[in-house]
This record gives structure tokens, C-alpha cells and sequence, in this order.
């Protein structure tokens, strides 16, 4: 092409191309519902297969951690196959429920001797005792 044929425009004097428009117009829900109501392949669930469903946000968020474990505790896991992790965290959740106390009666056991610890050591500071 040579550079006679190239013609330049200023871009708000440029006459803009009409859009193309779409062949098939978008269904409306009437039509969609009717489409779904006759599709074999996917036929609408009945009351008793919505009842029986339950929301995946019901169950706990898990969290990504790096985490050491001993060698041959990690082998043991990864032998017994596909599903390994989550064997892991079954039974680091039936050790959080048994009868043992929780993390959370531990942590508060933990912050009760600590205050008592800083009381003492302030009273101590107090009678002129070095800590």
C-alpha cells in the first residue's frame, strides 16, 4: 500500500462503524425456564434433593501452615495413600475434642500464670528485691 492511499482522521471527526448486533437476542427467564423444564440431560431437582443439600461453607475454613513433624511420621501418612493430609487433620481434630483439655483452657491456663508471675515479680520490685 503505498502512502498516498493512507488517510488520517482526527479521532472526533471519525464517523464511528455500526455495531453488529447479535443473531440469536438473549432468551428471557420465561424462555430459559422453559428450555431447562425440557432439557433431558438435566432435569430439575425435586424438593427432597434440595432439602437434602447442605451449603459448603458450613464446614471450617482450613488454613495453609508449614508444620515439622518427624520423618517417619510424615512417611507413615504419605504410604497410606491418596488422602493423607486429611487423615492428618482428622486426627489432629479428634485429639482437639477428646477429653483432654482444649488449646483455648491450656492458653488461658498459660496467661493466668503469667499475670500471677509479673504480679509477683512487681511486689517483689516493690520491697526492693532485684528480679
Amino acid at each position: 500500500m503505498s502512502k498516498s492511499k493512507i488517510v488520517r482522521v482526527r479521532a472526533e471527526l471519525a464517523t464511528p462503524r455500526p455495531r453488529k448486533t447479535a443473531r440469536n437476542p438473549v432468551p428471557d427467564d420465561a424462555e430459559i425456564e422453559r428450555r431447562a423444564a425440557n432439557d433431558p440431560d438435566n432435569p430439575p431437582l425435586t424438593a427432597a434433593q434440595l432439602a437434602s443439600m447442605h451449603l459448603l461453607s458450613d464446614a471450617p475454613p482450613k488454613v495453609l501452615l508449614s508444620l515439622r513433624v518427624d520423618a517417619n511420621v510424615l512417611a507413615a501418612y504419605r504410604r497410606s495413600g491418596k488422602g493423607w493430609q486429611t487423615r492428618m487433620n482428622e486426627v489432629l481434630a479428634a485429639a482437639v475434642s477428646t477429653s483432654e483439655p482444649s488449646v483455648s483452657t491450656v492458653v488461658d491456663d498459660i496467661e493466668a500464670s503469667a499475670r500471677r508471675t509479673l504480679a509477683l515479680a512487681q511486689q517483689l520490685r516493690q520491697r526492693g528485691v532485684e528480679t
